[in-house]
């Protein structure tokens, strides 16, 4: 909740969505007796003679006192800058997240499996009898174009996850599998980000009757961000003031899927509708940056929810050879996103040191609610149960992101 009315600067005090550079301009004009900050400051005291605010720290207190008479000075640097401060709610709500690709890879295997009765081999590694052990790494580039309100930026993304899944029935598998990715993102302008994700997934697969299937699963992550930004100004004589910044951004972000899909088996070709329903919400802690600039923003807790539905189909073709099965595989779908909408992400001057500060706002972009995926891969099912797989996942439509997602390893049966 915002402390008090009165001390909120709304974003959208313009017909226009407002980004935090212009927020920011506005925050640091002057009124018509020449006093610098003068909407930021209000009527709080200031020092005799130098004008500078006598809440305020050092840095923030001396821009705000020693800024020349004229115009408002222009805020240099790209448009925006909340891309890396909200790196910790993760690589963009809009391309898929990452319990469901768990269960994606799990069926995938599985699904090569099938194809065993003719090659020969188990997919997994059998720890006990009925509890099997997988092994997934991942590579995902993702890049984001700049616009008025949001910094663009190029980035990728490792992990992996770890699991064990056991089949309590014959009509149903359940696992565990812990998770782990790190995201390095390089901002167009400068600066950037990096997130440790790390949590849970425990899902299930249902298979009642022949052709049909279920897919649940839950996933808990806990996002460790940092990130490293310039926030300079040019006055009017050409002088320049700014300085780095940096953050420690952290979010807990919950997913739940639900997928179904029906397969039809024409001799080694396999082939069937998918849908997904996909719910993920994010909650961002509060956080200060740090920095000497007096420009440093303390930014509040936030959140942001996600539900999107996919609707596509699949085919895989199981071949044999005198060594195993090779399982080539495609798959696309369309997304919808629901919920997810414009926000505004309300910050304060870290050295806005008053009681009641004054908080303002920026506006991100609005979501694009249609995009599509499409993917491709090839699992090898060889003797004694060795199994190598590639697979490739790409983005297509999105008006702000290209995504593009890489998964290798290797699976032993003992």
């Amino acid at each position: 909740m915002l402390v008090a009315a009165g001390l909120v600067v709304a974003a959208t005090s313009d017909a226009a969505a407002q980004s935090l550079d212009q927020q920011i301009r506005a925050l640091l004009a002057k009124d018509g007796n020449q006093r610098g900050c003068a909407q930021l400051v209000g009527d709080s005291p200031r020092q005799a003679g130098s004008l500078q605010p006598s809440n305020f720290g050092p840095q923030l207190a001396s821009l705000c006192g020693s800024i020349p008479a004229g115009n408002p000075p222009p805020v240099g640097g790209a448009p925006g800058g909340g891309a890396a401060n909200n790196s910790a709610a993760g690589a963009a709500f809009s391309a898929l997240g990452q319990a469901d690709q768990v269960v994606k890879k799990r069926r995938g295997h599985a699904d090569s499996d099938l194809g065993t009765a003719k090659g020969g081999g188990s997919g997994d590694w059998a720890l006990l009898p009925g509890l099997n052990l997988f092994f997934n790494a991942d590579y995902r580039e993702l890049d984001r174009r700049q616009t008025e309100l949001e910094r663009g930026y190029a980035s990728n993304e490792a992990g992996f996850s770890l699991g064990i899944d056991a089949m309590p029935v014959d009509w149903a598998v359940a696992g565990l599998a812990v998770n782990y990715s790190h995201w390095h993102g390089d901002q167009f302008n400068g600066g950037g980000f990096d997130t440790d994700s790390y949590g849970p997934t425990l899902f299930a697969s249902l298979f009642p009757w022949q052709g049909f299937f279920a897919d649940l699963s839950f996933q808990y992550l806990r996002k460790d961000g940092s990130n490293a930004n310039r926030r300079d100004y040019l006055r009017e004589d050409n002088t320049n003031f700014g300085g780095a910044i940096s953050g420690t951004p952290g979010a807990d972000q919950f997913e739940g899927n639900l997928s179904t899909g029906y397969d039809f088996t024409l001799g080694g070709l396999t082939l069937g509708p998918r849908g997904t329903v996909r719910y993920r919400h994010a909650a961002m802690d509060a956080y200060s940056e740090q920095g000497s600039s007096g420009l440093e923003l303390r930014y509040l807790a936030d959140r942001l929810t996600s539900v999107q539905s996919s609707v596509g189909a699949q085919a895989s073709y199981a071949i044999s050879t005198s060594w195993g099965v090779l399982v080539p595989q495609v798959n696309a779908d369309w997304t919808h996103e629901y919920d997810n909408g414009q926000r505004t992400v309300y910050v304060q001057f870290a050295q806005d040191y008053r009681a009641l500060p004054t908080t303002f706002g920026f506006q991100t972009d609005r979501p694009d609610r249609d995009f599509f995926h499409v993917g491709g891969g090839l699992v090898a099912v060889m003797a004694n149960g060795w199994q190598a797989y590639a697979n490739f996942e790409a983005l297509l439509g999105h008006a702000y992101f290209d995504n593009y997602i890489g998964t290798i390893g290797i699976r032993l049966g003992l």
